[in-house]
């Protein structure tokens, strides 16, 4: 009985050093664990605060663009307007009736060509009667011719009879007068020989403008009259015009140059002109005159174009392009317009120095091409600008440069 008592309590005992190993294999095992967690993360924080300091300590990466100089010339295409050389309304000169026409719409005439035939009865009896008139007129200019030849003889004869005595200085005195008036009837009749002769001239001006023909070589565009029509002379306000005629072996193109490049257009300047719908064709032309004065309402110059067409290609009315080349009176320097700051003040621009570090100066602004601005005055060619500066970036800040990739 005393044998069993005792064993009992001896039996736990020995199992406590089991557990409190396995209980420090675990703990060993937690601690190892999170050992081997916590240390990277450590070290992954203090190499993230190292690169944060790294990076605050640094100058900020900004992007820079440099200043170009533009080029001696310039090239600029504008839109115009194309007009034939010559065109006239042609009119009738004379009244009457259209006994035919011998062109129509789209017909290439020359100088002198007949375009049509005008009937006038009641001008070529005018004529006739002219002529009747003048014959006899110069019937009477032969009457009085006589009549002063008489009166003449008249008057010396009543001279010498006064002269000795035999008559009275009244019949002398008439006899002079007589002879006056017979002298100034013939003046009269020759002048009345004058105004019929120019009369018949002017009816037979008239009766030659029965043919109505051409003027210049060109082309119809416009034909308003048939035959049998009546045809008024002088009467362009209320008359339709016979024909429309132009000439287009030369065209008129008139462009309207802007402010900015009118002082650079002068007369015997080349310039090219193109259609759009084939733009790779250009036609060679010359600057024939410009208006001298700028519209202004538009602010533009008025200039005309003179281009050669001898084949047609080019139509009054078109709308064309017109290509000049002006030569720069200054020679400004482009930049990206990103690169402009503009406040309440003139415009600035940020300009990296020797130092890397951004001074703002003022600057004057020429032509606005969009992405792209001229600067006039305050930039050399060459210096760096800041694009996009914001208001983050104050004066005297040191940058680290980063250039525009290239496009």
């Amino acid at each position: 009985m005393s044998t069993n008592s005792s064993a009992t309590p001896a039996a736990p005992r020995a199992g406590w050093p089991r557990v409190l190993a396995v209980v420090a294999a675990v703990a060993a095992v937690l601690v190892g664990g999170f050992a081997l967690g916590t240390v990277p993360r450590l070290r992954q924080d203090r190499a993230v605060r190292t690169q944060a300091a790294a990076a605050a300590a640094r100058p900020p990466r900004v992007t820079v663009a440099t200043a170009t100089r533009v080029a001696p010339d310039a090239e600029r295409v504008l839109p115009g307007n194309c007009l034939p050389l010559t065109e006239i309304s042609v009119f009738p000169r004379t009244t009457g009736y259209l006994t035919k026409w011998t062109v129509d719409i789209g017909d290439r005439v020359k100088a002198g060509q007949v375009l049509a035939e005008i009937a006038t009865p009641e001008v070529d009896a005018q004529l006739d009667q002219a002529r009747a008139t003048l014959v006899q007129d110069r019937a009477n200019l032969v009457r009085a011719q006589a009549q002063e030849v008489y009166a003449k003889s008249e008057e010396r004869r009543e001279q010498k009879a006064y002269e000795g005595g035999a008559e009275s200085k009244d019949l002398y005195d008439s006899a002079v007068a007589k002879s006056q008036v017979a002298a100034a009837t013939v003046r009269a009749s020759e002048a009345t020989l004058r105004v019929d002769e120019a009369n018949i001239h002017r009816l037979e001006t008239l009766q030659s403008f029965q043919t109505v023909t051409a003027p210049f070589d060109g082309v119809i565009t416009a034909r308003n009259i048939d035959p049998g029509a009546l045809v008024q002379a002088d009467t362009p306000a209320t008359t339709k015009e016979l024909f429309h005629l132009m000439r287009t072996d030369t065209v008129r193109v008139w462009v309207n140059v802007p402010q900015t490049f009118s002082t650079a257009v002068k007369a015997g300047q080349t310039a090219s002109v193109s259609r759009r719908e084939d733009p790779g064709r250009a036609f060679a032309g010359t600057v024939a005159r410009t208006a001298d004065a700028l519209d202004p309402n538009t602010r533009t110059l008025l200039t005309e174009v003179h281009v050669p067409n001898p084949d047609n290609a080019l139509r009054p009315g078109m709308y064309l392009q017109v290509r000049f080349t002006f030569d720069r009176n200054v020679f400004p320097v482009t930049i990206p317009s990103a690169a402009v700051v503009i406040r309440s003040r003139a415009p600035t621009v940020g300009v990296v120095d020797a130092g890397s570090a951004v001074r703002y100066r003022p600057v004057q602004l020429g032509r606005d091409y969009g992405a792209e601005v001229e600067v006039t005055v305050g930039l050399a060619p060459g210096e760096t600008v800041v694009v996009h500066p914001g208001d983050d970036l104050p004066d005297g800040t040191v940058i680290e440069p980063v250039p525009v990739p290239a496009k």
